[in-house]
């Protein structure tokens, strides 16, 4: 119970922890690569420059080092607001403080928890899932039975209109050569 009310009181910031930990591992990112751009390999690419002016190349240095990172935090800023991190990771949170209530509620009131479940209680949780999603796709598979049987009938239907109205024209064609032989 005591871990519960420690993680709430840190979710309750505006962003929440996991927003948190993700800037922390875009500062740590950021910074290790940029720290890999060393001054002296500057220096190593542009060795009259660090010979002749070494303050210009230090300052230059400076301002591309500056120019990564800016440029770096801005794009990863602008893709957590593209996608609304901070309020995903913020409902994140808040789902897992509420199932960290329920579960230490649920042991307080003697409920008898998921992991302590009999093996076909389980099993019988899931196999419902199972029956409604099959039950589902045998459905729409119905339905699209019925669609083409209405389609197959409709078109019988019209076949029979062809014949008969073929049956009408023979007739009437076996009845005239039946007058004319006559």
């Amino acid at each position: 119970m005591d871990s519960t009310v420690n993680f709430q009181t840190e979710i309750q910031g505006a962003e929440g922890v996991r927003y948190h930990k993700l800037l922390s591992v875009l500062d740590r990112s950021l910074a290790s690569v940029v720290d890999s751009f060393k001054l002296e390999e500057l220096q190593a690419i542009f060795p009259d420059l660090a010979q002749q002016i070494p303050e210009k190349l230090a300052d230059s240095y400076e301002q591309i080092s500056s120019y990564l990172r800016n440029s770096a935090n801005a794009d990863f800023q602008a893709i957590l607001m593209q996608y609304d991190m901070a309020n995903k990771l913020a409902d994140l949170d808040r789902l897992v403080s509420e199932a960290i209530e329920r579960k230490a509620a649920a042991s307080s009131e003697d409920k008898q928890p998921v992991s302590s479940m009999s093996p076909e209680t389980i099993n019988r949780g899931r196999s419902v899932a199972i029956k409604q999603a099959e039950l589902k796709r045998l459905e729409a598979k119905l339905d699209q039975m019925k669609q083409e049987n209405a389609e197959a009938f409709s078109s019988l239907s019209k076949q029979r209109a062809v014949l008969a109205e073929e049956r009408k024209r023979l007739a009437t064609t076996m009845d005239m050569v039946t007058k004319i032989s006559n």
